[in-house]
């Protein structure tokens, strides 16, 4: 990752200190500091500045590194620092291993080795204290980039957006001009993020050979660089080697390893050499990230997927003696399950009506005037709800009016004349126009339809036919008491067997899903019915305890409780009588 710190002042601060120490010290022919570590020894500082020179000095602060601890050599036979002493010191600080300083001196035959090295500490003292106190800030900018890198496959977005942005933040992180994420889904490589590029379609031949590249890296189970370095041992980079020639120079591939298993691989590309101190720090950031990119790909499979995986898991680390046992659980369980009585219910469509329907009927021929209800409307008794037209009806009863008055002033103008004859037929006649008279009369009356009961208008929705003809008898609402209830169930023709008079029950309410309401069978109508494809039976039932709020036309599913039975039974009774029924009707 890139540092904060640039390696200059590293090299200044360590310069500096040896220039000191070297002026300081008594007898100091020459030294040398190498800062990193035994993996990354990527800073030398000489004095003087001779590196030819210095190479034992190099070699003794290599083994200090690799030793942990001091060293005291006598220089090789031949060299221009015998006699003396070649004395060699590891750097280490609170954060880690920062280098070692090798220095050849020219000792008095008095002196001790352990005194030497004795002096050499406590004059790298001050060296150790400066180099920890550079590091601090480095460190702190490396999780900064670490929680940035992290923060990307943190998001809600989904995985190939943030292995994208991955991808390019480390580009920008970590100093590579291209670098590629490719995931292992159903045992097979695919590239799934490429830096600063979201459309892989005009790249197809470079996917094709970075994949190759990746998959390499992956069944080799190393990270691969090439060209690769003197100090690593020989790998197979053909597909490296391909993808080098097309464009950048340097390539590194890295497995993503979590848990033991390979998920994916990443591909580094750019055109400076890769050193192999680069390599150990990516291969670092690789087993940080690995987890997080695994847990987002998880995330992402079905849930069946998921489970299975859950399931191979669980079972994959128990040995085969374990296994057998589970399943033997299993299958016990299974068939204690499979005889314990359980309660059997029977389960049916069901709906609410009224205990009570009125049915209002057209009274006589004629139309439709004024609704004043519809359904769902409460109404009390008396209440107004249909006019039919009444011009017709006052017409005849003004008719029938005339044709009274007439006849009774004939039978007074006959009882004037003492015409017995015909003032007895004048009073038949006015007797007649006035029974039509009350008959009109009556059929006004009629024609204003009022409800007979207090309840609720459940049918009959006439607001859009007013002005239509209607015909006596035909029927025009329907009402039921507000608080009054039967419940029908329709019960399958498979089970209307098991149904008895007296049986409890439950029923849920498409209205009221979360309430259980408790109800007993009241009635087994003997007549099966067929609609939507089934025959099933009618089963009237009543209530406990009606709640509050209950309508007619409500529909849910009842359960009615037709005694115990096995549970295998109650689970697998269908599919017998169904092949029952199959055997017999082949013959069988």
């Amino acid at each position: 990752m890139k540092q904060m710190t640039p390696a200059a002042s590293r090299s200044d601060l360590t310069r500096r200190w040896l220039l000191g120490y070297c002026e300081r010290g008594a007898g100091v022919r020459s030294a040398v500091v190498l800062l990193g570590s035994e993996q990354g020894l990527n800073e030398t500082v000489h004095w003087p500045d001779s590196p030819t020179a210095n190479a034992p000095l190099m070699s003794a602060a290599r083994a200090a590194i690799k030793r942990g601890s001091a060293i005291a050599l006598i220089p090789p036979v031949g060299t221009s620092d015998g006699p003396g002493r070649i004395l060699s010191l590891p750097l280490a600080g609170d954060h880690g291993m920062f280098g070692a300083v090798a220095v050849a001196v020219q000792a008095e035959p008095a002196d001790s080795d352990e005194a030497l090295l004795h002096n050499l500490k406590g004059a790298a003292a001050p060296l150790v204290g400066m180099l920890q106190a550079s590091s601090a800030p480095q460190q702190q900018a490396d999780s900064a980039g670490l929680l940035h890198l992290q923060a990307q496959l943190l998001g809600p977005q989904p995985l190939e957006q943030a292995a994208s942005a991955l991808a390019s933040a480390l580009v920008s992180t970590l100093d590579f001009e291209r670098v590629t994420l490719g995931l292992i889904r159903r045992h097979e490589l695919s590239v799934v993020a490429l830096s600063h590029s979201a459309e892989f379609a005009p790249h197809q031949g470079l996917i094709r050979t970075l994949a190759g590249a990746m998959q390499e890296a992956i069944d080799q189970d190393v990270s691969i660089v090439y060209p690769p370095p003197p100090e690593m041992p020989p790998r197979i980079v053909q597909a490296h080697a391909e993808l080098a020639a097309q464009g950048q120079d340097s390539v590194l591939s890295i497995p993503l390893i979590n848990a033991g298993e390979t998920i994916g691989a990443l591909c580094f590309e750019r055109r400076a050499a890769i050193a192999t101190g680069t390599v150990h720090a990516i291969e670092q950031l690789a087993c940080m990230l690995a987890p997080l990119i695994d847990l987002k790909q998880r995330a992402e499979q079905p849930w069946h997927v998921r489970a299975g995986s859950a399931l191979r898991d669980g079972w994959g680390g128990r040995s085969q003696r374990a296994r057998r046992l589970g399943w033997l659980a299993g299958l016990g369980a299974a068939l204690l399950l499979a005889v314990a009585p359980l309660t059997h219910r029977i389960g049916a469509p069901a709906r609410l009506e009224g205990a009570v329907q009125r049915v209002l009927a057209a009274p006589a021929d004629g139309y439709l005037h004024a609704v004043h209800v519809r359904p769902g409307d409460e109404v009390k008794v008396g209440q107004l709800l249909v006019e039919l037209a009444q011009q017709d009806l006052l017409l005849l009863a003004r008719k029938w009016e005339a044709e009274l008055t007439q006849h009774e002033n004939s039978a007074a103008a006959a009882l004037a004349r003492a015409d017995r004859a015909q003032y007895a037929l004048a009073q038949a006649r006015a007797g007649e126009a006035d029974a039509q008279l009350q008959l009109a009369r009556a059929e006004l009356e009629r024609s204003q339809i009022t409800a007979p009961i207090d309840g609720i208008v459940i049918k009959g929705d006439l607001s859009q036919s007013l002005g239509a003809p209607v015909k006596r008898g035909e029927v025009l609402l329907t009402l039921a008491p507000r608080e009054a209830f039967r419940l029908m169930v329709e019960v399958d023709e498979r089970e209307i067997g098991d149904v008895v008079v007296g049986q409890r029950g439950q029923l849920a309410l498409a209205a009221l899903p979360g309430e259980r309401l408790a109800f007993s069978v009241s009635r087994v109508i003997p007549m099966a019915i067929s609609r939507d494809g089934r025959n099933f039976f009618e089963v009237e039932a009543s209530f406990d305890n009606p709640p509050a709020g209950l309508r007619p036309g409500l529909q849910g599913i009842a359960k009615i409780e037709a005694g115990t039975r096995p549970l295998g039974w109650i689970v697998t009774h269908r599919i017998g009588e169904w092949l029952e029924m199959t055997l017999w009707s082949w013959g069988a």
